[in-house]
């Protein structure tokens, strides 16, 4: 039993580390298919048995949380359940690209129990039957691109517990890799240059802004405004500059008078009386301290709002400690696009404004 706890106990605090390289295999099958799906995908492989007999739940609370924040709620992953003669009836779902198998090694005949077995070393097997709960990461068994992480117990009890200790690191690794198909996206019409070096010379910060943008005319020496089209909506960049009086500042509070005071002075709609403000009473503000290109910098999610309008949506900010001048620089994505989802628009900003830069 010690030994077992200590297997969960190491799971939580390794994170990625639960998936070793002796857990790995790469399929030597050539020549194969690319995977495809869309960005945020996720096909979970279990038995209907297991399915509907709790593990449904645990995958929905571990995998389908809320992407932070958003005005109506969105899954940070898009979750499908799919058992192992789906694959074999419907030969897309091998060619997919992220997939969580689960397996109760104690039913011997369960199809998906018998894939496992097939998939993974005998070793490895028996090492979770020994241990309890295992893990284990495929890349390329049906198409190149893609991952399979298992998640396999001893019996359905183990698998379960198992789960709670793992996922944090499941999620993180499946969120990496979909990171790299954000970017791409993000920057397939290359870099603007020219509107990055606009950016620096009225904040002191550089980014890496992608083609589509435009700079909207805003009278400032200090304060930037970029925009880049979309169906029926937008997406938003804004940077400025503050002079560093004191640590309130670098607090929650403190980001959130930064971004009104920018938002009452440089955007508004064109009805009387309109500025855009953080909205903390319908939805919590979330503040966390981050590391951003080596400067300390708070991290804020939270929902925009127009003062006398009917526009709202989410935005990111991050405020960057720039010691070297004296100042802080803030550079902050929002989105307004109503009606439509905004998962992956956020995570389009989030790729930007990360570049940010105080040199």
């Amino acid at each position: 039993m010690n030994f077992r706890f200590l297997n969960y106990l190491l799971a939580g605090l390794l994170g990625l580390s639960i998936f070793s390289c002796g857990s790995e295999m790469t399929s030597n099958l050539s020549p194969t298919p690319a995977a495809f799906g869309k960005i945020n995908s996720l096909y979970v492989i279990a038995d209907s048995t297991l399915w509907l007999d709790g593990a449904q739940d645990s995958v929905a609370f571990f995998f389908e949380s809320p992407y932070l924040i958003l005005p109506q709620p969105e899954p940070i992953f898009d979750v499908r359940h799919i058992e192992p003669y789906n694959l074999r009836e419907e030969p897309t779902l091998q060619q997919l690209r992220n997939y969580v198998v689960l397996a109760d090694l104690s039913q011997k005949e369960s199809p998906t129990t018998k894939m496992v077995v097939e998939d993974l070393s005998d070793a490895r097997i028996q090492q979770v039957k020994e241990e309890g709960f295992g893990t284990a990461v495929a890349r390329n068994k049906w198409a190149t691109g893609q991952q399979l992480i298992y998640l396999m117990g001893r019996n359905q009890a183990e698998l379960l517990a198992g789960m709670s200790t793992a996922y944090p690191a499941v999620v993180k690794r499946i969120a990496e890799r979909e990171n790299e198909r954000i970017k791409i996206t993000t920057y397939f019409q290359g870099v603007n240059r020219m509107l990055g070096e606009k950016v620096a010379e009225r904040t002191g910060a550089t980014m890496d802004i992608p083609g589509g943008y435009d700079m909207v005319p805003v009278e400032s020496d200090d304060f930037a405004w970029l925009r880049k089209k979309t169906k029926n909506g937008s997406l938003n960049i804004m940077a400025t500059r503050v002079p560093y009086e004191d640590q309130s500042q670098l607090t929650k509070e403190g980001l959130i008078t930064i971004r009104d005071q920018v938002g009452r002075e440089y955007l508004s709609t064109t009805l009387d009386s309109t500025f855009m403000k953080v909205n903390d009473r319908d939805l919590p503000f979330f503040v966390s301290t981050t590391e951003l290109n080596g400067h300390y910098a708070l991290e804020g999610r939270g929902i925009w709002e127009m003062e006398n309008d009917f526009l709202g949506g989410p935005f990111v900010s991050y405020l960057i400690n720039d010691e070297a001048r004296r100042q802080l620089v803030l550079v902050d994505g929002f989105v307004l696009a109503p009606g439509r989802k905004k998962r992956e628009l956020m995570e389009e900003l989030v790729q930007v404004l990360q570049t940010a830069n105080v040199k």
